[in-house]
């Protein structure tokens, strides 16, 4: 059985080399195997070991151990039984009841098949090898849920199509020369859309007590702000035309992993006394600044422009498009999920979406919007998550997609492209921070889906719809999920 303690991915297909030399056949063992249902996604598992295997093993530990013992006033491996016996007992003992456990849970593994998912509760310590009689013993094991394949083949999904025009273009041309702009105090008038403001915020429950307060915080002005365990959707809204020395009051969503159970998926107030402001000051195009950013011309940076935003579009669409059909198959699919699994995996289900977004060639600020909504919805995202992981992988089962080692060789030599770092480089720090195992599921679960959309049946729906933009905050609207934050922060992937 597996010893990992976190979720086990879809195993790495050992390359011909690895396989070459297979181990000899091991006797199998005289066990009595009792297995029950004990809740979702758990089996109880009651073991009988039988005298006459725990006295084969004794045997032959005891028979190794005399070989090698060093026993005052005898060769090496020339002490009698008895005096081994009685010198090593607690050796042989240990060593008996250890061979034993590993060889019985390696058999069953083999032939229950339970599909552990995590390590099972075993208390080793408290399990005594008897002097008499059969050995016995219970644990927990958590298994993969039980449910039938749904029906993948031919499911019918809207595709979102937008077409780029020259005012999105405008705006996204404005957005691109933003990261050259010099920022200056802001002299006349109140707070525009993609001002900076410095302020004060409060967060306030409906009875007037304060939640948490962030002191001359500065942040950009977007039509939404995020914080580490919510969201003010229409933070712009409440502060356009804001001066310093005023106060404005918007309505925070908080999300459900905030640890106090009353304020989970609570709205309560947020107060803004704002102290300064500050705007952008665009650089002026002409042409040494275009020289200096490596075009030639205007209009071969708005090519480039349009180009990058036809990218971001293609990447919005696949989104959208993965999202329905997850949604259509997890509908289709209804088991249970343990909640104390889904809180275990809460961090590393979060390190491996961020991962999916930089692979996605989402930017840091968008990057960083979406962990904040990761964090604060963190039970229900890690669910959705593992739902999808389970359904993908039996389906990969199913049409026989597996991940060979290679695979993970050539997807760590394709990130090391996008980012223009150094594959060695790549190499280490995917294997110093562990996700080995999050690179093997996110490649399962593309193939998994590229099989899935092959059969897709798409109706092309025209979208509009301006995309918001987002100011997210290191800060929280509750001081337990502020800690929980930056203690989130330093074990996240680089």
């Amino acid at each position: 059985m597996t010893s990992g303690e976190e979720l086990q991915s879809t195993p790495v297909e050992p390359t011909e080399a690895e396989t070459v030399q297979a181990e000899p056949e091991k006797r199998k063992l005289e066990l009595d195997v009792q297995i029950a249902d004990a809740g979702a996604c758990k089996k109880h598992v009651t073991i009988t070991i039988p005298r006459a295997e725990i006295d084969r093993q004794y045997e032959e530990s005891l028979g190794t151990l005399q070989k090698e013992a060093q026993v005052p006033g005898f060769r090496a491996g020339k002490a009698p039984k008895t005096l081994v016996v009685k010198r090593f007992k607690k050796q042989v003992a240990d060593q008996v009841k250890s061979t034993l456990l590993m060889e019985t849970l390696d058999q069953v593994d083999r032939d229950y098949q339970l599909n552990p998912i995590t390590q099972p509760k075993l208390d080793v310590a408290a399990i005594a090898l008897p002097d008499e009689g059969p050995l016995t013993f219970d644990m927990e094991v958590e298994v993969r849920p039980e449910f039938a394949i749904p029906s993948y083949q031919g499911l019918k999904v809207k595709r979102p199509v937008r077409n780029i025009s020259d005012k999105d273009v405008d705006l996204q041309y404005d957005r691109f020369l933003e990261r050259y702009a010099r920022v200056v105090p802001r002299l006349e008038g109140g707070a525009e859309i993609g001002d900076y403001v410095t302020a004060d915020l409060s967060f306030v429950r409906d009875d007037g007590s304060v939640i948490n307060e962030v002191k001359e915080i500065q942040f950009r002005l977007q039509p939404e702000l995020r914080f580490q365990d919510g969201r003010v959707p229409e933070m712009g809204k409440a502060l356009v035309g804001v001066k310093p020395g005023e106060t404005r009051e918007a309505e925070a969503e908080l999300g459900s992993a905030v640890s106090d159970p009353e304020l989970r998926g609570a709205k309560v107030k947020v107060q803004a006394v704002v102290h300064d402001l500050k705007t952008l000051e665009p650089p002026k195009v002409d042409q040494e600044f275009l020289d200096s950013i490596g075009f030639e011309s205007v209009d071969e940076l708005r090519e480039a422009v349009r180009d990058a935003l036809a990218r971001r579009v293609d990447s919005q669409q696949r989104q959208a498009v993965r999202r329905q059909v997850l949604d259509a198959l997890i509908e289709a699919t209804p088991f249970e999920l343990p909640p104390d699994l889904v809180s275990r995996q809460e961090k590393s289900t979060a390190n491996r979406l961020v991962m999916e977004l930089r692979d996605e060639g989402f930017s840091p600020d968008d990057i960083r919007a979406r962990q904040a909504e990761i964090r604060a919805n963190a039970h229900e995202m890690t669910l959705r998550s593992l739902k999808e992981f389970f359904i993908l992988a039996k389906i990969a089962e199913a049409e026989d997609i597996k991940v060979e080692a290679e695979d993970l060789e050539a997807e760590i030599e394709a990130m090391a492209e996008r980012t223009g770092e150094n594959v060695r480089r790549v190499r280490a720090r995917v294997e110093k921070e562990g996700l080995d195992d999050a690179l093997a599921t996110q490649i399962l679960e593309r193939r998994a889906l590229e099989h899935i959309l092959k059969s897709v049946e798409y109706e092309d729906v025209a979208v509009d719809e301006p995309e918001v933009a987002v100011e997210t905050l290191d800060e929280a609207a509750t001081p337990e999920r502020a800690d929980a934050g930056e203690s989130d922060d330093e074990t996240a992937p680089a």
